[in-house]
């Protein structure tokens, strides 16, 4: 899941990433910007089958990989 999510993030993004690791702040080292967050929820939700709630769709959730799997796919995948 770690691989298959790290590299639909470099795919996403406008920046070359050099280095993107579980741990890379998404947003803070503009890996991603507002609009890749769309296509970021769009993955998440695919990979889940279901829609996110208003509640798991705020910005801390997704300011990295590792937060992401924490909140979304540990818990539901």
């Amino acid at each position: 899941m770690e691989f298959k999510l790290l590299e639909f993030i470099a795919s996403i993004s406008k920046n070359k990433v050099q280095s993107l690791d579980l741990q890379t702040m998404l947003f803070k080292d503009k890996v991603l910007d507002s609009i890749n967050i769309l296509n970021l929820i769009g993955y998440v939700e695919g990979y889940l089958g279901r829609r996110l709630t208003d509640d798991e769709m705020v910005m801390p959730n997704f300011e990295s990989a590792q937060k992401m799997i924490k909140v979304f796919f540990n818990k539901y995948g």
